[in-house]
């Protein structure tokens, strides 16, 4: 049953896996900065408390064994944060797949240089002459990467035009996406499911995460199950009054494009949804909705995102201006841009911004964040090259590990690699500096939050819930975790743990569940 929950958490996206995303925070949601872990305690693990190299705890070993996993197949690395050595290192210097414990690397990167209050700025120039609240030229849109430029942030943005006194456009709006080069590629090109949320594709001009939302609404009432769904959330049911329709709303509204506004549906189990075709001109239903489902909201990856932008901005400028007949399009070169923007709208700030990526393992996000850094050392447009350069260079410049071999930032990429040492060092990195806590607060927490909270239905008795922040990582035949773990008299560690593995997406995550537990109970 699709519940009503869900459409908090924008089933985006991204994932190595996790296939799920989030509801959008706000700067006031964000976590607060703090400069000091002064929670946990300063007692340090000695060395000789650690377990041989390339040895495991037994309880470890017994998972293994129950699925038959090699030990060349896994690498463990643990680390008190305040000690000088690891107390688990299981082959923790090979090369594996991270999935979207991936994002940890961009997202601490970015927090390190940027700070966690860095905005992106969006900037509209008017090109011509306003009289009598007409504009006789043209808008020009600047884009710089914003990783959630929503269709309700989008709204608010072109709403500052009539503020301005720009209530009519006799002329044009031109998009300038030129900042980022050459970074889509084909959305079925990972997985053969391009119309899958989690394959939308960066683009300095994102609207909406690269997709459209489909809301179907049945008329009825709902009401709380008394049961939780696998985020831990209260599961509401819904008791329809109109079992022969459901209207359905598309957001953001498109120009140039048809869709249906209802649905036939009908009673009985919530067994089964509709299936939706999307063409750039339209949205074809197949199936039947039910309506004791509620509402329920599908995120489909509208594919060429220049198209995309264009029909949303169009779409949304009509919302203003119904008599606007001029053309929307996009530009891939710097445009000449005269005077000053006469809007800079600002993006939400980066802490809530990898609060989002980390907790629901938004994909197309991580990479408008990466693709953001050449930007913000004076690189007038940037590729995944240029991007990729800029996170070795930190990399050795910050630690002593070989840095990741990246191709996407996201870790929906197979041949992306990392050892766990790596992943494990920038994380203690990460401890030692001023805005830990905002980064420490973008993670999953065990059992309770995001991607982690299906922890508490695996095992509601695992010592880690509620005590470990954990990164996830999903995709056929990788499953990985990576974060801080508390034990029982609150010293803090680091622990990454990485599978690569035939089926290890669905069988191996109890091992590395074992993980946080042995941890957890130290």
């Amino acid at each position: 049953m699709k519940r009503i929950t869900q459409c908090l958490q924008i089933a985006l996206l991204m994932f190595g896996g996790a296939f799920l995303s989030t509801a959008f925070a706000n700067d006031n949601n964000s976590p607060t900065h703090q400069s000091a872990p002064s929670q946990v305690s300063t007692t340090s693990i000695q060395p000789s408390e650690a377990f041989p190299k390339n040895s495991l705890p037994a309880s470890i070993r017994e998972k293994m064994s129950q699925i038959s996993l090699l030990d060349n197949q896994i690498s463990i690395w643990v680390k008190p944060v305040n000690g000088q050595m690891p107390i688990i290192d299981f082959n923790s210097e090979v090369l594996r797949t991270p999935a979207s414990t991936q994002k940890l690397v961009t997202t601490a990167i970015a927090l390190d240089k940027l700070g966690s209050q860095y905005h992106w700025f969006t900037y509209i120039y008017q090109k011509g002459l306003v009289v009598n609240q007409t504009l006789y030229g043209d808008i020009i849109i600047k884009a710089q990467g914003d990783p959630s430029m929503t269709h309700e942030r989008l709204k608010s943005m072109l709403g500052y035009l009539p503020k301005k006194g720009i209530r009519h456009i006799n002329g044009n709006i031109i998009i300038d996406n030129s900042a980022f080069s050459g970074v889509a590629r084909d959305s079925n090109a990972f997985d053969g499911h391009g119309a899958h949320a989690y394959n939308a594709q960066p683009n300095a001009f994102l609207v909406n995460f690269g997709t459209l939302e489909i809301d179907m609404l049945p008329s009825g009432q709902t009401f709380n199950t008394g049961q939780l769904d696998k985020f831990g959330k209260p599961v509401l049911g819904f008791m329809p009054t109109d079992n022969s329709q459901i209207a359905v709303q598309v957001l953001p509204p498109l120009s140039d494009f048809k869709f249906p506004k209802t649905l036939p549906a009908q009673g009985g189990a919530c067994d089964s949804e509709p299936n939706f075709r999307l063409t750039s001109s339209e949205l074809l239903p197949t199936g039947q909705a039910k309506t004791t489902c509620g509402r329920m909201t599908q995120w489909i990856n509208f594919g060429d995102g220049d198209v995309f932008a264009v029909k949303a901005v169009k779409g949304m400028w009509q919302k203003y201006d119904p008599n606007f007949t001029g053309k929307v399009y996009t530009v891939s070169s710097p445009q000449t841009l005269v005077g000053l923007p006469i809007i800079s709208y600002p993006s939400q700030n980066l802490a809530s911004q990898i609060y989002q990526i980390n907790q629901f393992s938004n994909n197309v996000m991580t990479e408008q964040v990466a693709l953001s850094l050449p930007l913000t050392v004076n690189e007038k447009i940037s590729t995944y090259p240029k991007t990729f350069g800029y996170i070795n260079n930190w990399w050795q410049q910050h630690l002593k590990s070989p840095p990741p071999i990246m191709s996407r930032a996201s870790g929906l990429c197979r041949d992306c690699q990392i050892s766990v040492y790596a992943m494990g060092e920038l994380l203690d990195y990460m401890y030692r500096q001023p805005e830990f806590e905002i980064f420490k607060a973008s993670l999953p927490i065990a059992g309770q939050t995001g991607t982690m909270a299906k922890l508490a239905k695996r095992n509601h008795l695992n010592p880690a819930i509620g005590r470990a922040f954990i990164k996830t990582g999903t995709l056929d035949d990788v499953t990985s975790m990576a974060g801080y773990v508390l034990d029982t008299k609150g010293n803090m560690y680091v622990v990454v743990g990485m599978i690569n593995a035939p089926s290890a997406s669905g069988r191996a995550v109890g091992v590395l569940d074992e993980m946080l537990a042995v941890v957890a109970s130290f």
